[in-house]
């Protein structure tokens, strides 16, 4: 139906082309792992709700975390250079390939240890050292693009939810309460609606489809993070020291 994509769309337009159901992760560590934020109250499912709720640029449950700093998914040597990668067109090439999620962790394993299998002695564990660094830089800029994407989507969903609310006022009451319960009516009921009932009546099932999609988008900086840790192990573990 043409709701069904419009929904849809909403969707892949906060994920930002990041593809949940692709992103697969290697064994968990007990170190060198994302901390799991707090979590706070649940984000508003009705567009009174929202309307009504507190302003804030951040809708999800998980508080915001602008950035994903080594130390909390990389136990090696410490990173003082984010940039010097981007000369080293081999690194480049496989920290963008190694971040992509259409990946298992199986591919990107194999692929670190034939880089690394690759560097001179000398500068063997440097250069996984770099490799990460690129990896770290490309999830930031990833999880940016993601993180505006759902604030974006927000922003839009706030602005909607008070035109929903200043619709509601010019309404009758029990119309009001009858359109969170569309979904039961029969059809010749819904046919007996004057043309503002039922236009509200639309808007406020299109708003509550495309916000029971804002939990899902939430995951995706989450899921970008795991996705680093396990990258990151992978590497740590083809290191010497």
């Amino acid at each position: 139906m043409k709701s069904s994509v419009l929904i849809r769309a909403s969707l892949f337009a906060v994920a930002a082309t990041v593809s949940v159901s692709s992103v697969s992760f290697g064994p968990r560590a007990n170190a060198a792992e994302p901390e799991t934020p707090a979590q706070e109250t649940p984000a508003p499912q009705t567009a009174a709700e929202l309307a009504k709720a507190p302003a804030t640029e951040w809708p999800c449950i998980y508080r915001k975390v602008p950035q994903l700093s080594a130390a909390t998914i990389w136990d090696g040597p410490e990173i003082t250079d984010t940039t010097s990668w981007r000369k080293d067109e081999t690194v480049r090439k496989l920290s963008e390939y190694l971040i992509s999620r259409r990946l298992t962790m199986e591919e990107v394993e194999a692929a670190i240890k034939k880089f690394a299998d690759a560097q001179p002695a000398d500068v063997h564990d440097a250069k996984l050292t770099e490799l990460f660094a690129a990896v770290l830089t490309r999830t930031n800029e990833e999880r940016r693009i993601v993180m505006s994407g759902i604030e974006r989507f927000h922003k839009r969903q706030l602005e909607r939810a008070k035109e929903i609310d200043k619709e509601s006022q010019e309404l009758p009451p029990e119309a009001v309460a009858a359109a969170a319960a569309a979904d039961s009516e029969p059809a010749g009921e819904i046919n007996k609606l004057s043309d503002a009932e039922e236009k509200y009546k639309w808007e406020v099932r299109t708003f509550q489809e495309k916000q029971a999609n804002m939990p899902i988008a939430c995951e995706i900086p989450q899921l970008i993070d795991e996705r680093a840790g396990a990258v990151a192990r992978a590497i740590r573990a083809d290191m010497k020291s």
